[in-house]
């Protein structure tokens, strides 16, 4: 059967789209367009009052749009919609972004294209190539088959309820891929290759994964060469610190894939460095473009609200540096009794949290000193502390760096803990 059809959306997959469809033998009777060149078509700047003789509407808009645009067909059409498919195009949302068309009787689905397009020209032939998902109510996805088989397209149904778990796979699948491709392409340029030379490599890895699927695995994990494993970790972790996190996730993931444990030495290098050491570290995360953030305290008994703040501090850059007050500093600040935990035991600790990468034990009053060598882009303290009134923010702010106060959780204090524990 052949539809007439109305298109909201004329970017790439739209555009595409409406193209095949009508080189199917469907009819395209309007679209809703913010650019009215470069088609025939009846094209309106919003949603038109009325159907206008479409039996299909295909809503091309992008993802934040998609439940206003449902929300207004359903106002200005009312019974109307009664019959009509409407399919949005999301890889993510489900056929409930329409739900209010579907309370008018609208036959409404999502129908999603599995792949990545870049323009326009593009986009046409890809579409023709591509597995279609689609879930929504039952004549929809009647519908959704016709138009998609027309179109010398294959259509697959999923759950609604699996939508999320479709999309994730498809964006590792391709944008993953893209950021990995780039990763190996950075290393490449430091010895004066490129993107160029790695892509027959993609290719046959890509035509192998065709072929064989997850058995295409090849390399120094899936033969068990450890020693290659360790060079490269060596390397990365020296080098390209940005970098060496995502190689080792998928080595472990690798590992497993190939049945194989990965080594425990093997590991992530210690977080806790001396002062010099951290400082050529701190020069190069900033080299690979990086944002380093540095906060201090004495952190004598962790608590929840330590870790909060932590948390916290990390989601402003790309690397966390923690000075930590040593023991003889935390005596003078906090008086005799104080630190109950000692510096290495400190340390640790913070070394243990996910959220801090690096610890450095300073044995000044403030951290004033080490603030000047390591030079980080962002300085944070609790909220306690004024903006202008944190130790180092001059450094910070004369180097173009950000200073920020950070509130802390109430209700959650070292000194309060003692006194508990003392029976206070």
């Amino acid at each position: 059967m052949k539809y007439r059809f109305g298109i909201i959306g004329l970017g790439r997959v739209g555009s595409a789209m409406a193209t095949l469809l009508k080189e199917a033998g469907h009819t395209p009777v309007w679209a809703v367009s913010s650019h009215k060149g470069g088609t025939d078509l009846r094209v309106f700047s919003a949603v038109p009052d009325e159907a206008a003789a479409a039996e299909a509407v295909l809503i091309a808009v992008p993802d934040s749009a998609i439940s206003a645009v449902a929300e207004t067909i359903a106002s200005r059409w009312g019974a109307s919609c009664r019959g009509i498919a409407f399919f949005h195009f999301s890889g993510l949302l489900s056929s409930e972004q329409l739900s209010g068309i579907a309370r008018l009787g609208g036959e409404t689905a999502s129908l999603h294209p599995l792949q990545t397009i870049m323009d326009i020209t593009q986009a046409h032939g890809a579409l023709q190539e591509s597995f279609f998902t689609v879930e929504g109510s039952e004549r929809a996805v009647e519908i959704a088959q016709e138009l998609v088989s027309s179109m010398g397209s294959r259509l697959m149904t999923i759950a609604k309820q699996d939508k999320i778990t479709y999309h994730s796979a498809a964006v590792i699948a391709s944008n993953y891929l893209v950021c990995l491709v780039s990763q190996a392409a950075q290393l490449m340029d430091t010895i004066g290759l490129s993107l160029e030379h790695l892509m027959p490599l993609v290719r046959g890895t890509v035509s192998n994964l065709e072929k064989y699927g997850q058995a295409a695995l090849t390399g120094p994990v899936q033969r068990g060469d450890w020693p290659t494993v360790r060079a490269h970790m060596t390397l990365l972790e020296e080098q390209f610190p940005d970098i060496a996190p995502s190689y080792r996730e998928l080595g472990l993931y690798a590992a497993r894939l190939a049945g194989r444990r990965w080594p425990a030495d093997i590991a992530a290098p210690g977080k806790v460095q001396e002062r010099d050491a951290l400082v050529n570290r701190a020069a190069t995360l900033r080299e690979r473009g990086m944002k380093v953030v540095f906060t201090n305290g004495c952190f004598d008994i962790i608590h929840e609200g330590h870790v909060s703040y932590l948390r916290q501090a990390r989601t402003l850059g790309d690397a966390l540096v923690v000075g930590l007050n040593s023991d003889a500093s935390v005596t003078r600040l906090k008086g005799q009794g104080r630190p109950i935990n000692d510096q290495a035991a400190r340390a640790a600790v913070l070394a243990g949290l996910a959220c801090v990468d690096h610890v450095c034990v300073f044995d000044e009053d403030t951290p004033y000193e080490l603030i000047e060598k390591i030079r980080p882009d962002v300085l944070v303290k609790g909220g306690d502390w004024k903006r202008e009134d944190i130790v180092g923010s001059d450094v910070v702010l004369s180097n173009g760096g950000e200073v920020y106060s950070l509130d802390f959780r109430p209700g959650y204090s070292t000194t309060g803990i003692i006194r508990k524990i003392k029976g206070d």
